[in-house]
C-alpha cells in the first residue's frame, strides 16, 4: 500500500506556494514589494467583497509584512553583493557558497513561516463564500503562471 503522507505533504505545499504565488507574483508588472502588496490588497478587497472589520485586518497584515520584508531587505542585497565577490575572486569558495545557501534558505524559510501565519490570520476572519472565491483566484493564477507540461 502507498503511504497518503508524502501526497498530502506535496499538496500542501503546492497550496501554500500558490497562495504565496497569487499574492506576490507578477501583480501587474509591479517590482517593488509595497507596490505588489497594495496591489494585492486592493484586489482582495474588491474582489472578495471585504467588510470594514476584514480590510482592517487585511491592512494590518500588509503592514507586517511590508515590515518584515524591510527588515529582510538589507540581508538579501548583501547575498547579491557577496555572490558578485566571489565570482569577481580568482577562486570560488565553494564552502562559503554552502554557508551563505543555507543562510539564504535560512531566511526564506522565515519568510514563509512569517507569510503562513499571516494567511492563517487572513483566512479566519474570510466568511466562506469569501475563502471559496479566494480559493478559486488562487488557482485561476496557478493556472495562468505554472510552466506548461509538453
Amino acid at each position: 500500500m502507498i503511504s497518503r503522507k508524502p501526497y498530502f505533504k506535496i499538496i500542501v505545499t503546492t497550496l501554500l506556494v500558490g497562495s504565496f504565488a497569487f499574492l506576490f507574483g507578477n501583480c501587474r508588472g509591479h517590482k517593488d514589494f509595497e507596490k505588489r502588496i497594495e496591489w494585492v490588497a486592493s484586489k482582495l478587497t474588491s474582489k472578495l467583497d471585504l467588510d470594514e472589520t476584514q480590510k482592517a485586518k487585511l491592512d494590518t497584515i500588509k503592514a507586517e509584512l511590508i515590515a518584515k520584508h524591510k527588515e529582510m531587505k538589507p540581508k538579501q542585497e548583501s547575498w547579491a553583493k557577496e555572490m558578485a565577490n566571489q565570482i569577481r575572486s580568482e577562486k570560488i569558495d565553494t564552502k562559503y557558497l554552502d554557508k551563505m545557501s543555507v543562510e539564504r534558505e535560512s531566511r526564506h524559510q522565515e519568510m514563509r513561516k512569517f507569510f503562513q501565519t499571516k494567511l492563517v490570520e487572513f483566512h479566519a476572519v474570510l466568511r466562506p463564500e469569501q475563502r471559496e472565491k479566494f480559493a478559486e483566484l488562487v488557482e485561476k493564477f496557478a493556472s495562468r503562471h505554472q510552466p506548461q507540461e509538453d
